[in-house]
């Protein structure tokens, strides 16, 4: 893959979940030669393909960055088809009007793909096997996006998104401890905190580069 010249005209980006951390950040982050639609769920809900299709066709954009996720990990046990119809509908919508239109899109995904049992880095390749309802919608997603998107699509995974904004688990630990009250955390899982904003810039890179 290669940078676009430096001279070219403006790369016009729609981003789906504006209001998220992710999509807030990006918004923040944008490159000036990225000609930005950051669209929130009110503006642009994911699950109505008619309502992706008028978006391209007001927007005309040559990248979809999808920012959208249903991300109460706990919560989706008991929600499952709203995780599902976000998770995984909702891209297989995008995907499929991406690739249809020529679009380029880049799908955020998550670690909860992996069950964490292999001790050490997942390989983009390695074998998946989710173990929650959450970390099944993610995956979901994810194959409907290789299976309609192939050639013209980049999928994104991460974990433990934090910013300033919502509700994250950097925040949480923060507050309670500003508060003064004993923690009780689980013990039994290992992760790496990922800042939204570090994210951000890492995805503009991305977006500026060709097949």
């Amino acid at each position: 893959m290669t940078a676009p010249p430096e001279n070219s005209a403006p790369t016009r980006v729609l981003i789906t979940g504006a209001a998220g951390q992710l999509g807030r950040e990006l918004c923040r982050t944008a490159p000036d030669h990225m000609q930005v639609q950051a669209l929130d769920r009110a503006a642009l809900d994911i699950l109505e393909p008619a309502a992706i299709l008028d978006a391209l066709k007001q927007h005309q954009p040559h990248l979809i960055i999808n920012a959208a996720a249903y991300t109460a990990v706990d919560q989706a046990e008991s929600e499952p088809e709203k995780a599902f119809a976000i998770n995984a509908k909702g891209p297989e919508n995008l995907a499929l009007a991406a690739s249809r239109h020529g679009v380029r899109l880049i799908h955020l995904s998550t670690d909860f793909v992996f069950d964490g049992k292999a001790g050490s880095p997942y390989a983009p390749k390695a074998e998946t096997h989710p173990i929650n309802l959450y970390g099944m919608s993610k995956r979901a997603g994810e194959q409907a996006v290789e299976r309609l998107a192939p050639q013209n699509s980049l999928i994104l995974r991460t974990s433990w998104l934090y910013s300033a904004h919502g509700s994250n688990f950097v925040k949480t630990m923060l507050r309670l401890m500003k508060e003064g009250r004993s923690l009780r955390v689980i013990a039994d899982q290992v992760g790496t905190p990922c800042w939204a904003l570090g994210l951000a810039e890492a995805l503009w890179k991305l977006a500026d580069l060709r097949a």
